[in-house]
């Protein structure tokens, strides 16, 4: 990690954007630059002539070279035997447009030779993980969306104009994508098409631009088009504004052997306008992964997008109708059967009630053993456990008892209370009677609970502890046995694995010295 990059990026509010180049796909999939493109396209085209011919007709200009080279693949795509078997799938989405046969062969080109390079396995993992709100790409291939599938996916100008997006794990593919040949920007023609449309996407970007920081990576300072884009949304900004977006631009540029460097620079755009940037030189992009993966996210992208996307308002209320489910939000898979309320007002308060109520014995278990639900231990009393305690199930409950100052130093109710404790009591901790009848040759061979659990399975061991002498019980390796168990889904609902919850909870809180230790 940088610290200079974390101090940076800390201070905004909101996660960065990555702003993704052609550079990135050289990198990780071996791509060749858009002239070794043609080129090499040019080869295996059946195209008439040299390469270089056309070339020389372009002064440079890469997309009136694919144009020229479309104009002359048209006719052999339609009439050579090569592209008979892609005339037959693709021939209606062809006829749509002469430089449609070219985006279609130049499409299945590129994912016919791109190739994971196994040198940067390490700067992929580390990208994997990266805490960022979204990408814009002007890359067509699909590299991005394999690695942040929680994302969705925008292609094209067009899509990203007319969509309801809201700047939350999104892909933008603004030049189009291979899985829709029709969508790349290639061409003279396309070029000219999607710099018309530049003031809307721009328009579109700029909320983007002015709340998040964006990193630029793949590109290089003189890129043409990038600058285009950015010149763009810059004549949406009033000139004293400017500025604000000084800290919020981070291009890196790699250079082969540099150290990682990160300094004030700036960028020159059409008509001479120079904008601040920061400028982050670097051989090795892990430092800028490893730093964006120690970013903070509180919700799970896919949930977070979600929450933007589709929130209703939670009027608060003495008397909630609605129930409240109570669960790390980092548990739910199924974002499809969420629905999401918004409340103002004194925390402890929002989680009502009717919502303790709706707490069940496995949530308790987990707060139990992982500390992590920060139940009020009062409503826990008061309304979770009257409800689940009628069953036939066990309820450590120790821990919330003690806190709310209702049992005695060896771990009875007070006599004052109404509560009752029928099965929470250490002999019904337990095992059934044929494992009770070896209590004897356990105590005299297995002196804690490592001895145990290094001699049995998981099942077993869940009914040999509780035999043991209580005072030889390591609270602490019972409580690494216990949390290895809640990853089993075939013993954690067991209820030998609840009454050795129980007893721990029993060990831990119900006695007061070890409650205070």
């Amino acid at each position: 990690m940088n610290s200079e990059l974390f101090d940076h990026l800390k201070d905004f509010t909101t996660n960065p954007y990555l702003f993704i180049g052609s550079g990135f796909s050289r990198r990780y999939l071996n791509l060749p630059t858009w002239e070794e493109l043609l080129s090499n396209f040019f080869l295996i085209s059946s195209i008439d002539g040299e390469f270089e011919y056309y070339k020389s007709k372009c002064n440079g200009n890469l997309p009136l070279l694919a144009s020229n080279l479309s104009n002359e693949f048209h006719e052999i795509w339609w009439k050579n035997d090569l592209y008979k078997p892609n005339r037959t799938i693709y021939k209606t989405l062809a006829s749509e447009g002469i430089n449609l046969p070219l985006k279609i062969e130049i499409s299945n080109y590129i994912k016919s030779i791109q190739s994971i390079s196994k040198e940067y396995d390490k700067e992929i993992e580390l990208l994997k993980t990266s805490v960022i709100d979204g990408i814009i790409t002007t890359n067509w291939d699909n590299f991005l969306e394999e690695n942040f599938n929680d994302f969705n996916i925008y292609i094209g100008q067009q899509e990203l104009l007319f969509s309801e997006a809201i700047s939350i794990g999104e892909i933008y593919k603004i030049h189009g994508c291979v899985t829709r040949p029709e969508t790349l920007v290639l061409t003279e023609e396309d070029y000219l098409d999607f710099n018309s449309k530049n003031a809307y996407l721009a328009a579109k970007l700029l909320t983007i631009f002015v709340e998040h920081p964006i990193i630029f990576i793949g590109y290089s300072l003189s890129d043409n088009n990038i600058q285009q884009i950015i010149d763009s949304i810059v004549k949406c900004v009033e000139p004293k504004n400017l500025d604000k977006l000084k800290n919020r631009l981070i291009f890196v540029e790699w250079k082969k052997d540099a150290e990682f460097e990160i300094k004030d620079s700036s960028i020159k755009l059409p008509d001479n306008k120079v904008l601040p940037i920061k400028l982050i030189i670097t051989d090795s992009f892990e430092p800028i992964f490893e730093t964006l993966s120690t970013l903070k996210r509180q919700i799970p992208i896919k949930i977070l997008r979600k929450l933007k996307n589709s929130v209703v308002e939670f009027v608060k209320s003495n008397k909630p109708t609605s129930q409240v489910f109570v669960a790390d939000i980092n548990t739910i898979t199924d974002d499809s059967l969420i629905e999401y309320a918004i409340g103002v007002g004194i925390a402890s308060q929002l989680l009502s009630t009717q919502g303790y109520k709706s707490i069940e014995t496995i949530d308790i278990i987990e707060d139990i053993l992982n500390d992590n639900k920060n139940f009020n231990s009062k409503l826990l009393v008061e309304n979770t456990f009257p409800k689940i305690i009628k069953g036939n199930s066990f309820i450590p409950l120790y821990k919330y008892l003690r806190k709310e100052n209702l049992l005695t130093k060896t771990g009875t109710l007070k006599s004052k209370n109404k509560f009752e404790l029928k099965k929470n009591t250490p002999n019904c901790f337990l095992p059934p009677i044929g494992y009770i009848k070896k209590q004897t040759e356990i105590r005299r061979n297995h002196k804690d609970v490592n001895s145990i659990i290094n001699s049995f399975d998981a099942s077993h061991s869940l009914n040999y502890i509780p035999l043991l002498d209580f005072k030889t019980i390591n609270l602490n390796q019972l409580l690494k046995f216990l949390r290895s168990c809640l990853n089993d889904d075939t013993i954690k609902n067991t209820s030998n694995f609840r009454k050795l919850v129980c007893l721990y909870d029993y060990l831990k809180f119900g006695i007061e010295n070890n409650a205070s230790s």
